[in-house]
């Protein structure tokens, strides 16, 4: 497959050398204390994340290897899978419980920040408790879906439709700034852009949240977007793949239907995915989406012909893909969200977005116990794993094969 993945240039200001200096780096081997630690690194300057502290996670195995690759115990690396929710606005007890878990990042909300200073606190409270360091997501669209800017944190940004008149310079500046301004607060991840082409229909699920109606439009805002964020040091996330723009159902209470034949999906939903891709976007989330020409019985998020088949065989990604929030009412008829987690990752998915934290615990023991009786190749593990250490720039697994 071909590797493409972004280069997470220039460091992450004031807060990311705060960061820094309190999650220094170290180094670490199996001890007699029961514990794993990765293998000592530089710290990578090219990475969204703060350099690292010293790590210890409790085993209750010998930990893996891949290749000549120390890996961590199969309930460590199953729980850097998860992107999760965290209750409340400041790392108390119940925040960094989840934290401890091992967990591969945090997605912060709207109930999780209220002024600069306690986000930025936030952050450095939860890095500073993480076995391996965060993935810190925030979903800064530009426009009405931006955690920050709607608690006035940041300054807003015109809609994505109206960026998409502008030139691609404007759209990366755009896309820089709101980057920086992450930076600053030790974010990491902008679950953005969308990369949705919306049509005419009446009541559009997306609407303005896309930066156009034509393929070639959001392709080129797209992709500038993305420049603006990687030129600030913050990881893009393109979205909702195969393409959410046509729909009228929103898949956080049902399961949208995307009657599109093959044909149509590749003139006009997948060219900003491709254009993404070519550009070396490191993420890309896939929707909860029925889509009968790629797969008839399941949703692109729990679809091994829409991840495997689509996404990376034909068009050749090998960066991370995430999955929507797996409690959404688009995948009620899929089981537990425990069970819907381990169908996900079976299907293809390196980091799954887990909002409630409640349920982290369990979603962890389930693939753990998959792993086990056989359901979830530990191969498959192993390669979800290697994907998000690359695309977190941890570099003590930097020469593992992932079998990708």
């Amino acid at each position: 497959m071909n590797g493409r993945r972004a280069a997470l240039t220039e460091p992450a200001t004031v807060l990311a050398a705060l960061l820094a200096a309190v999650l220094v780096a170290g180094c670490g081997t199996i001890s007699p204390a029961a514990t794993w630690r990765p293998q000592a690194s530089d710290e990578n300057p090219g990475s969204p994340l703060p350099a690292r502290t010293e790590t210890a996670i409790p085993v209750t195995a010998v930990p893996a290897t891949t290749e000549a690759c120390e890996l961590p115990p199969v309930r460590a690396r199953a729980a850097q899978l998860l992107l999760v929710g965290i209750p409340g606005t400041a790392a108390d007890e119940a925040a960094l419980e989840l934290v401890r878990e091992g967990v591969g990042g945090v997605v912060l909300l709207g109930s999780n920040v209220e002024t600069a200073d306690q986000v930025a606190s936030l952050v450095l409270g939860l890095q500073a408790e993480a076995p391996i360091p965060l993935a810190v997501a925030i979903d800064e669209e530009p426009g009405r879906i931006g955690r920050l800017a709607k608690a006035a944190i940041i300054a807003g940004s015109p809609s994505a439709r109206s960026l998409g008149k502008r030139t691609a310079k404007q759209v990366e500046a755009t896309g820089r700034r709101i980057g920086s301004a992450l930076a600053d607060l030790g974010i990491t991840v902008d679950l953005a852009p969308v990369l949705d082409v919306t049509g005419a229909a009446a009541g559009g699920v997306i609407g303005d949240r896309a930066f156009g109606s034509s393929p070639a439009v959001v392709s080129r805002a797209g992709v500038a977007f993305l420049a603006g964020l990687t030129k600030a040091g913050v990881a893009g996330v393109g979205k909702h793949f195969p393409g959410h723009g046509e729909t009228t159902t929103d898949s956080h209470t049902d399961l949208p239907l995307v009657s599109a034949s093959r044909r149509t999906l590749e003139r006009r939903a997948l060219p900003p995915f491709e254009a993404a891709i070519e550009a070396g976007i490191p993420a890309i989330m896939v929707g909860h989406l029925l889509v009968p020409a790629l797969d008839a019985t399941r949703p692109a998020s729990l679809s091994r012909k829409v991840i495997d088949g689509l996404l990376r065989d034909d068009l050749g990604f090998d960066g991370v893909v995430m999955a929507d929030d797996l409690n959404m009412g688009a995948l009620d008829r899929y089981g537990e969200l425990p069970e819907r987690t381990e169908l996900a990752i079976r299907a293809g998915v390196d980091l799954a977005i887990v909002l409630d934290h409640r349920a982290v615990p369990d979603v962890i023991e389930r693939l753990v116990e998959s792993v086990e009786a056989g359901r979830l190749p530990e191969s498959r593990l192993d390669e979800a794993f290697l994907r998000v250490a690359r695309f977190k720039g941890l570099d003590d697994w930097a020469g593992c094969d992932s079998g990708g």
